[in-house]
């Protein structure tokens, strides 16, 4: 009797580690450690054969960097989630809700018109911190490395002029993308299916403010073992594509792939622009 309740108790023993590492907080998912292709890996690539215009190359040189496990939001801080933090610190609502209260049938929107300054505030008050721009694309790709888009580029129709499909579409998009663009809004969160890691709205609902500080050239210097950005800087790094950036053509295209890199003074307050939190394991 004593060697089988001994038994038991080693085999759970030995099996805590384990769950404490898998187990993420509330709301969460777990990011695994490992390598990753942060970037853009191809020159070109057969989409768009870079016939757009750019005024910066950012996201090159690919780099193949390894971050620690963390855990990231599945999904991006709605106003309800915002109206708590508020309440707890008496802060300040975004300036476009009504008499300081959550707009009629937006509860379950990402916020927007925060700051980097109150994005990174309502983290800290949360436990957690703003994700650092390599963790975020890392989640974005959800373990699909060296592919252009976050859904996997066999799931993306370039058939037609319409190169951007939108919600489900069974003839030519069965596995629907989950982005938003063209929908002249935000949208409640979880409106599409998951990626990878099992995070939604990464693209097309808001943009969402990262920790760094943007350098065009910081992927030429940049760690390859848990960067977090340059020293100092201007603008802090937005990373995803948003609502309005239009349908069609291959600007649009640009600015949804996984690589792509943009920029916002942390002051700004934009419709366009809301965060999800991280948090070290």
């Amino acid at each position: 009797m004593k060697k089988a309740i001994f038994a038991v108790l080693w085999c759970l023993c030995a099996v805590m580690p384990v769950a404490a590492q898998t187990l993420a907080p509330e709301g969460m998912a777990l990011i695994p450690t490992g390598k990753f292709w942060m970037g853009r890996v191809y020159g070109y690539d057969l989409f768009s054969v870079d016939v757009v215009a750019r005024d910066r190359y950012d996201d090159v040189p690919a780099n193949h960097v390894y971050l620690d496990a963390f855990y990231m939001d599945k999904y991006e801080v709605t106003n309800a989630d915002y109206a708590k933090f508020l309440e707890a610190t008496h802060g300040k609502a975004p300036w476009h809700w009504p008499e300081g209260q959550i707009p009629a049938g937006e509860a379950k929107f990402p916020v927007y018109n925060v700051n980097w300054y109150e994005a990174g505030d309502y983290c800290k008050w949360a436990g957690k911190r703003l994700p650092t721009e390599a963790e975020w694309e890392k989640a974005l790709r959800g373990g699909v490395d060296r592919e252009t888009f976050a859904w996997g580029d066999d799931k993306f129709d370039n058939s037609e002029p319409q190169m951007l499909p939108v919600g489900p579409d069974p003839k030519h998009n069965p596995k629907p993308v989950p982005a938003a663009i063209g929908r002249n809004g935000a949208m409640n969160v979880g409106s599409f299916p998951p990626l990878g890691y099992g995070l939604y709205d990464m693209v097309g609902s808001v943009t969402e403010w990262t920790s760094d500080w943007y350098d065009a050239d910081y992927y030429r210097f940049m760690p390859k073992v848990n960067p977090k950005g340059s020293d100092t800087g201007k603008y802090r790094s937005v990373r995803g594509s948003n609502w309005a950036n239009t349908a069609g053509g291959s600007s649009a295209s640009e600015k949804v792939r996984s690589y792509f890199r943009n920029f916002a003074d942390p002051d700004a307050r934009m419709i366009t622009i809301g965060f999800r939190c991280a948090k070290s394991q």
